[in-house]
């Protein structure tokens, strides 16, 4: 091969790894930014790992202040995406009669992807069943 082909081909492949990377990176990056509030699932797990108990008896304690506040966590959870839901349909309804067919659809298209990205977090629930936790959750 010459060298100009050899640098061609690595400088394409460093390319496309690259975009393959940033479209990968920037994916986790909106996933990341999506939760606002911690997955009740896993609150309280992540919660004792911050805090290392020091002995049984306190991570007793700790446990079940935590299960307590992880109960409150799901209801505020579930309000807060019950308000957003009625609150997007609302506003979509109030657009609708102002919109082309092409517009509806775009939006339509936007707010399925927008539950698609949630994951197991759209529509309230807190995770797939059988599905294991992250090592950082």
């Amino acid at each position: 091969m010459q060298a100009k082909t050899k640098s061609g081909l690595i400088l394409g492949s460093t390319l496309l790894l690259g975009m393959l990377l940033g479209v990968l990176l920037f994916g986790w990056f909106v996933r990341e930014r999506m939760r606002h509030i911690p997955n009740p699932q896993y609150f309280s797990r992540r919660m004792e790992r911050v805090i290392k108990p020091r002995d049984e008896q306190q991570r007793e304690v700790i446990k079940e202040i935590l299960t307590r506040q992880q109960e409150k966590l799901r209801d505020i959870d579930m309000a807060h995406r019950e308000a957003l839901k009625a609150h997007l349909d609302s506003a979509l309804a109030e657009l609708r009669p102002i919109l082309s067919e092409n517009q509806f659809h775009r939006v339509q298209r936007r707010q399925r992807r927008f539950g698609e990205l949630m994951g197991p977090w759209r529509d309230g629930r807190a995770g797939r069943e059988g599905r294991r936790p992250r090592p950082w959750e």
